[in-house]
């Protein structure tokens, strides 16, 4: 039934629209072409306006798109509309594709995500519904163009709030009203909708009421034909958390009640309910007291009592600053924290064998052995202990520095902080040491307070001075780097540096490590003086004669010098092999270079570099420098900057485990990610502890040993990248803390689950990289469908395979991979009959410059290997051809997590299970947006394939839980469980 709005007034008109209570998509069908709608795009992606079989009306708007998925490579039209904070809404949209690839998708990043179908299809409808945040007043409505596409067509977009229901006799529709109104005397609306044929008139009206005092009440009679009402109203005065709106319908049968809905306020209240947290405080203290007094350990809930120390004040002034959601968050937090230790503390003091026996690292000499930190121990009885160590902490500026104190109580026992030298070398002939001086202080504070320090040396803070004595040095560089490195110039500004600040450090007992580099990327390398000459020598030094080189290439050079520099995309170029590797080489070099100095002076402190996953996963950045086997060789440590945000109700799992469990493969060193991304900058939405609990968690399952979170500063700039960090987030930050303290009283658990051998190798190919626009996305596919097989994955470089590495692998996984190096190739040839490769995609076929291997060993290969075919079904439709190959070859563990009422392997759940001794423990994760019930069982070895083994099911108890005693049936989302296995 067509709608007509009530038109009340101008004025109530004009605020309505602004607050968004009917949103309104300008040309939602582009019958008027392209009006109303913005542009983006980083991609070689376009879009036209086509009347060749739209959905509806005279025309829709077709994409094509030939950039393949890459970060941050992407075409987008959007645009912005008004909404209701707190409201669910539906987004819909008709879509027809031809060759459309996965990962396209609406989004605005925050509120929610409709994915493409991928294939070919005709005129379809998806939808998805979603709520609004609690202070969101818009909403960006946009498509991302993220993958390939032959076509993509799309019409009628749709946005409509979902309203509660209202049902009287005769009469039905709904109404609107925001779940959450922000602030006292806060602007609001109320929307009426009515869908009806009534022949006789009838009077609407709504009342909102705090508590017992009504703030708004309005009425309206409506007529035949009139159905749809819009008001404004004020949240009203009154230190109430929640109002009450009620809808009624008068008509010539009477009134009725046709709706109600509860409304969150958010204002005044909140100063009484930190009251009542303070309050709820001195009650923990008491309990606290008494457990202390009985010699009860108390590390766990010693981690809550500081957080809500420091905290509530900040959350007092959050409500002063107007950061109502944010102090909202805090008060949830607060008491959810303090409730859970509470109740914690009174079974311990029912049974103080409950309480967990903490394992602290006590300031010491750190080694590295294999994957792992070794230190000095000490658990809460005062046993002392040296062994593996997780280090957990924050980064990266001042506020680091003024908690040095606090960090014991928090649990955790690492910080990050950085020094350039710019701050050391303010002009020319000066030398500034206080920076220097205050980290060695620093230094010495922490050793007293058992938490180690790794030092940024952060080579990006450049003296301005330097720039303006050597221009030339700006030709070149990349990210945060403004220079070319390897310059002789800035060589020396950087060994004087080093040798200026390293001495002062390292001999302190509380130095980790130090940091190379920040995000380092040599993007612009090709613009430095001394790169023509030195890409000249690296051709001829691969090549060995111009002749051979033309002959890869099928060229005709007459030197090298004349062998032009690609750009950074261009693929196609037969040298752009060549240079990917030459500038992963030469940036590396200057890290060893780096390296080598600090050596000099200090042999035994480690070093690393903070690689960026997006300077890894991404064929975009593949000729940025970064090479993460070559860094890992170079260092003790592999280094990184990876990330583990949220996504819906789970965390965007897949760029950390791959970064891992690449660094892990390609280098057997601990990882250490030093600025840590869990909660994204700027974000305005509350994040469940359990994403930071899980981050670390499951970092450390795949490698991780050490890490700093960013960041660790508060800050009411919303443009700031501190903003939503978090010191926002007080249940976060007690996360933090208590995954710390049950990683170190796990630390053999969980080192025993990094060391489990991997029967599968995934192949990491460069040349690949470099020339199939395909291999990554299969990559990625391949390894999202075995995270979910029970079993470990590895990574195998080139180099790798070239030395007969591939035969400490029962299959070696080649994702698409269509380019090696000859060496890498024939080692395929060579594996033994014990280790199977496993072709996803087209196998590989050519050299890295495109000139074909024999057809002969190209046919010999893809004899040997199983073949699965890479077409664009699902990952969760390969997982089970992989799972039947693993159980094939009998791969898959004896002891395996299976849904509890099918029996059959989950998916969506990432397990593994290790062996201590005579225990088997198994980590297990729920990546899904929903529980799931499972069970254990034990399935022996299969003997023949027509006779498979009855499943036994085991007991299980989950070590995290209270006691370690709760057995493992249901996982929630986002929820680590650490079982073991009944004797």
């Amino acid at each position: 039934m067509r709608i007509l709005t009530v038109l009340l007034s101008c004025l109530a008109l004009a605020r309505l629209a602004t607050a968004g209570v009917i949103p309104v998509i300008a040309n939602p069908g582009f019958e008027k072409g392209s009006a109303g709608w913005g542009w983006y795009s980083r991609a070689k992606c376009t879009y036209a306006i086509s009347k060749e079989n739209p959905y509806s009306g005279r025309q829709c708007v077709v994409f094509h798109n030939e950039s393949p998925l890459e970060p941050e490579v992407y075409g987008r039209l959007f645009q912005v509309v008004g909404v209701l904070p707190a409201t669910e809404y539906e987004l819909s949209v008709w879509v027809r594709g031809k060759n459309v690839s996965s990962a396209i998708h609406f989004t605005d990043w925050n509120s929610y995500t409709l994915n493409i179908p991928s294939g070919s299809y005709d005129w379809q409808k998806i939808s998805t519904r979603f709520r609004t945040k609690n202070d969101q007043n818009s909403l960006n409505i946009g498509i991302n163009v993220v993958n390939l596409c032959d076509e993509l067509a799309i019409d009628d977009i749709s946005l409509k709030p979902i309203g509660s229901p209202l049902e009287t006799k005769g009469i039905n529709g709904w109404f609107l009203a925001p779940g959450t109104v922000i602030g006292d005397n806060a602007p609001a609306s109320v929307a009426i909708f009515l869908n009806s044929t009534r022949k006789s008139t009838a009077t609407v009206e709504a009342i909102i009421r705090a508590g017992s005092e009504i703030i708004f009440k309005k009425s309206a009679q409506v007529k035949p034909g009139e159905n749809s009402f819009e008001w404004e109203w004020n949240s009203g005065k009154a230190p109430v958390r929640q109002l009450e709106c009620t809808i009624t319908i008068s008509d010539e049968k009477g009134k009725v009640v046709a709706g109600t809905k509860k409304i969150e306020k958010l204002g005044s209240a909140i100063s009484a309910d930190l009251d009542k947290v303070e309050a709820k405080l001195k009650d923990f203290d008491a309990l606290y007291k008494k457990c202390k007094m009985k010699g009860i350990p108390l590390d766990y809930p010693l981690v809550t009592r500081t957080m809500v120390e420091q905290f509530l004040p900040l959350a007092r002034m959050d409500l002063q600053k107007g950061e109502i959601t944010r102090a909202n968050w805090a008060v949830g937090d607060f008491n959810r924290s303090l409730d859970n230790a509470m109740a914690e503390m009174q079974a311990y003091l029912k049974n103080p064998k409950l309480a967990p026996n903490a394992v602290r690292y006590r300031t010491s000499k750190v080694e590295i052995k294999g994957l792992s930190f070794i230190g000095d121990r000490q658990d809460s009885s005062g046993k002392k202990s040296r062994g593996p160590v997780f280090f957990c902490g924050y980064g990266h500026f001042g506020q680091v520095r003024t908690d040095m104190p606090r960090w014991p109580g928090y649990g955790v026992n690492i910080i990050q902080v950085e020094i350039g030298p710019s701050a050391v070398f303010p002009s020319e002939n000066e030398v500034n040491l206080k920076p220097a001086q205050d980290i060695a202080n620093l230094l010495d504070q922490a050793a007293k307070n058992n938490v180690m320090v790794n030092i940024l040396l952060s080579p990006h803070y450049f003296p301005g001075w330097a720039y303006q004595k050597w221009p030339h040095l700006m030709k070149g560089g990349g990210g945060f780097f403004g220079y070319c490195v390897d310059a002789p110039e800035a060589k020396q500004i950087i060994e004087k540096f080093l040798r200026t600040v390293v001495p002062l450090f390292k001999d302190k007992p509380a130095l980790h490590s130090f940091c190379l580099s920040n995000e380092p990327i040599f993007d612009r390398a090709a613009g430095c003086d001394n790169t023509p000459a030195m890409w000249a020598e690296y051709l001829a030094k691969v090549h060995g004669d111009i002749a051979t080189l033309n002959a890869r290439y099928k060229t005709q050079f007459s030197s090298f010098s004349e062998v032009p520099i690609p750009a950074n995309g261009h693929y196609d170029a037969p040298q752009f092999y060549d240079y990917v590797v030459f500038n992963q080489e030469r940036f590396a070099s200057w890290h060893k270079w780096k390296a080598d100095v600090i050596h000099e002076m200090a042999p035994k402190v480690p070093v690393h570099a903070k690689i960026m996953d997006s300077a890894l996963l991404s064929r975009y950045t593949i000729a940025w420098g970064v090479d993460p086997e070559l860094f890992g060789e170079l260092s003790q440590i592999n280094g990184n900057d990876n990330y583990a945000f949220p996504s819906g109700e789970t965390i965007a799992w897949g760029s950390m485990n791959i970064g891992y469990d690449l660094q892990r493969s390609l280098n057997k060193k601990p990882i250490f990610n030093s600025e840590n991304h869990i909660s994204p900058d700027r974000s305005n939405y509350y994040i469940k502890p359990e994403n930071f609990r899980t981050a670390l968690w499951q970092g450390a399952i795949h490698g991780q040993g050490a890490t700093t979170i960013w960041v660790w500063e508060k800050t009411y700039d919303k443009g700031s990248d501190f903003y939503g960090n978090v010191m926002d987030r007080p249940g976060c930050a007690e996360a933090v803390g208590r995954a710390c303290l049950d990683l170190n009283r796990f630390a053999a658990e969980v080192t025993a689950l990094q060391n489990v051998k991997a029967p599968v190798a995934i192949l990491w190919s460069n040349a690949s990289i470099a020339r199939n626009q395909q291999y990554l996305d299969a990559m990625s596919r391949a390894y999202t469908a075995l995270n979910f097989c029970g079993i470990k994955i590895d990574f195998i470089s080139e180099k790798q395979l070239a030395a007969g590495k591939g035969s400490d692998y029962q299959i070696i996984m080649l994702p698409n991979a269509t380019h090696l190096p000859e060496a890498s190739f024939k080692s395929l040839l060579k594996l033994p009959p014990s280790s199977q490769c496993v072709i996803f995609g087209n196998s590989p076929s050519k050299d890295p410059w495109g000139n074909d291997f024999p057809d002969n060993e190209v046919a010999q290969l893809s004899k040997q290997a199983v073949i699965i075919p890479l077409d664009a079904s699902p990952d969760k439709e390969l997982w089970p051809k992989l799972l039947s190959l693993l159980d094939k070859m009998n791969l898959l563990p004896e002891i395996r997590v299976v849904d509890a009422s099918t029996n059959q392997p989950v998916w969506g759940v990432e397990w593994l299970p290790a062996k201590i001794g005579s225990r088997t423990v198994i980590n297990m994760v729920n990546l899904l947006e929903k529980p799931v019930d499972v069970r254990i069982v034990s399935l022996g070895r299969q003997t023949t394939e027509d006779k498979p083994m009855s499943p036994r099911i085991l007991q299980a108890r989950d070590l995290l839980s209270l006691g370690g005693q709760a057995k493992v049936r249901t996982l929630k989302t986002v929820t680590p469980v650490l079982a073991e296995i009944g004797q």
